[in-house]
């Protein structure tokens, strides 16, 4: 349990009830409780130390993995650039939409990895609930790859799998842990004789993901310790012994279990098994009826420390009445001046940021925010998007998803236009996913 503290800090609390015992001639209980916030916290950093050096095992496959698409992405846009810049029209239009869906291709590969990326690597949450373990099975794959691909055949066996209860941060870094340990069982140079199968199924009220490789195995003497802390089979500067203690207390912190099986030269198979989702509610929306809903091109606000970057959102909004600014200080006094049907803001910006921006404008005006973020690094700006119901934009842009927002205002019946006076109006935040087939 979570208390306050006198000075506002938090203090978690173990709480212990004894038996019921006689005292002073009434039935009574005694309450023990264990200040456990420092123990919290070292295991916080441990699981992302962890997570850290998980990411630093595939540091070299994944600059590998963003080099190849970036070395087509660089080619063709020079290649297009050079062309444009000839008199000559030695390129037609159709070699240069190919050269340009490529090079889309390309930035899309990278933008993935990065993502991922970011999902491994930001601080710790505490925040628990429905998700598609689907997603994240195939996003630590992704991380995975360059342990993989040289060892054996990747298969993924996904059927009927319904939501579970959990958290993703922590579970990425679970399902990355297991695949890593998985693909480093197995020798390097005969892929086609090993296979590592990733199998999630509905069980009931569980959802169960299997880990399966046909790797060298575990003895049948170790089977009862991999998962205490700093117990490895690994050879000495492989692994530090804490991944499989600390994929326990994470799943066992989500109300699930961990098991293994295994057999000397037969392979391992990692078991998780987790409570499933039952009925997820509908994300409520602040909105507010509007009788004669705008239409039309829409007067949108651009705010980004990068020219080039709200350059690139401006091209993006063609059609609409677009304006830029560099600095939160310049979009404090747009927004005061005139309104805004949207503004998309940068949230790490120098100087006044999107944070303060944000909360120097007025409470009716905030609803038309839309962040974007090319990364979350520090705890204020994680807490800030945490509790924020506006939609967010990842870096790079989503060119169909920049347009989606801007068309909600006319499908829905609001009109969160950012003006000095009137009702506040919140941009709606996505849906949540569903199952995965």
């Amino acid at each position: 349990m979570q208390f306050v503290r006198a000075d506002g800090t938090f203090v978690t609390i173990e709480l212990f009830t004894a038996k019921e015992l006689d005292f002073d001639g009434m039935t009574s209980c005694v309450l023990v409780s264990h200040d456990v916030t420092e123990k919290r916290e070292l295991q916080t950093k441990a699981q992302l130390a962890d997570r850290m050096a998980s990411i630093g095992t595939i540091a070299a496959g994944v600059a590998h993995e963003i080099n190849n698409p970036l070395t087509y992405v660089v080619g063709n846009v020079r290649a297009i650039h050079e062309a444009l810049s000839r008199t000559d029209a030695q390129t037609s239009r159709e070699e240069l939409a190919q050269l340009a869906a490529e090079a889309i291709s390309g930035t899309e590969r990278v933008e993935v990895i990065v993502r991922d990326l970011k999902t491994f690597s930001r601080a710790q949450t505490e925040a628990v609930g429905p998700l598609d373990v689907c997603a994240i099975l195939e996003s630590a794959a992704r991380m995975a790859v360059s342990e993989i691909r040289l060892r054996a055949r990747f298969v993924q066996d996904f059927e009927d799998v319904p939501l579970a209860v959990g958290n993703a941060q922590r579970l990425g870094q679970v399902f990355l842990n297991l695949l890593i340990n998985a693909a480093q069982a197995i020798p390097t140079g005969h892929v086609e004789e090993n296979e590592i199968r990733v199998v999630a199924r509905g069980v009931g009220d569980r959802v169960s993901i299997e880990v399966r490789d046909t790797g060298s195995g575990i003895a049948p003497e170790h089977l009862s310790r991999i998962f205490e802390p700093f117990f490895t089979t690994k050879p000495v500067g492989v692994g530090t012994g804490l991944g499989l203690a600390i994929c326990h207390n994470i799943v066992s912190s989500m109300g699930g279990t961990i098991t293994v099986e295994s057999a000397l030269g037969k392979g391992t198979t990692m078991r998780v098994v987790l409570p499933a989702a039952s009925a997820v509610a509908p994300r409520a929306r602040s909105m507010h009826p509007s009788a004669s809903p705008k239409r039309g091109p829409k007067r949108i606000l651009v705010v980004d420390d990068e020219p080039l970057v709200a350059k690139a959102l401006s091209r993006t909004l063609r059609g609409n009445d677009v304006t830029v600014a560099t600095n939160g200080a310049e979009a404090l006094a747009l927004i005061q001046a005139q309104p805004f049907d949207l503004v998309f803001c940068d949230l790490m910006m120098p100087g006044m940021d999107g944070i303060e921006l944000f909360e120097r404008v007025p409470p009716e005006v905030r609803g038309s925010f839309v962040f974007a973020t090319g990364g979350v690094f520090t705890a204020r700006a994680q807490q800030f998007l945490a509790t924020l119901p506006n939609r967010t934009l990842d870096k790079p842009f989503d060119s169909k998803l920049v347009r989606k927002i801007v068309a909600d205002l006319d499908a829905l019946d609001v009109v969160p236009r950012s003006q000095p006076s009137g009702p506040n109006r919140d941009v709606p935040p996505p849906e949540n996913g569903g199952a995965r087939r």
